[in-house]
């Protein structure tokens, strides 16, 4: 287990919806997202796997959907608004590769995935918690990062990205070497990795002056 009394790294708040989210989450929604309870051994199964943990908007797992086609995509997001976006686009692009997880997604690992289940984590721009009091909210953390290395096959990838620099310094002081970890730099990747669409978040990320921070882990 992750922790005795798991912390939630989110909080759900009242977003704006759109009409076309709306719509999407009406007519999709059977389509694409599990249902409680549901195992996806079978989705994933022996098939290469990815993970995109807190999607947002979906644009890079529907990427990721549309260009490795032959693979399970399993995309993670608590917010409604993106789910909507995220379905919007898997219907314009038929995209028959990918579900959604509405919920938390440590129990969910913890419980529903078996261990050796993927081949590429990934979490961009998970809630940096900035207030002190908040850090213990941060996702990733020693217990989590156990946790993604014990669901990964080995060599998989594990790539984190934040705009928040104070997440980023503290996220490397985690002991990645001996946790059977090998720390790697985005040359290193596949090159759709390396060539994956600038997001929204990300164009304003980058017009605020903010950095983008990555680490990058494969499992020995």
């Amino acid at each position: 287990m992750l922790t005795e009394e798991h912390q939630k790294s989110f909080v759900l708040r009242r977003g704006r919806i759109t009409s076309n989210q709306k719509n999407a989450l009406d007519t999709l929604w059977d389509r694409y997202v599990l249902k409680e309870g549901e195992y996806v051994d079978s989705f994933l199964s022996d098939k290469h796997s990815v993970l995109d943990i807190g999607f947002g908007a979906g644009e890079t797992t529907t990427y990721l959907a549309k260009n490795m086609p032959n693979s399970s995509i399993l995309g993670a997001e608590v917010y409604l608004s993106g789910i909507g976006s995220t379905l919007s686009r898997s219907n314009e692009e038929k995209l028959t590769n990918i579900k959604i997880l509405n919920s938390d997604i440590v129990p969910f690992l913890e419980e529903k995935i078996s261990d050796c289940s993927f081949d590429l984590v990934l979490m961009f721009y998970p809630d940096p918690w900035p207030k002190r009091k908040h850090h213990k909210r941060r996702l990733f953390q020693e217990g989590f990062i156990n946790l993604i290395q014990r669901k990964l096959r080995k060599d998989g990838i594990f790539y984190f990205k934040t705009d928040w620099n104070h997440y980023y310094e503290e996220a490397k002081k985690i002991p990645f070497e001996k946790k059977k970890w090998k720390v790697l730099d985005e040359g290193q990747l596949d090159i759709l990795l390396q060539e994956l669409p600038e997001t929204s978040f990300e164009k304003k990320a980058l017009k605020a002056k903010r950095d983008l921070n990555k680490i990058i882990l494969q499992k020995i």
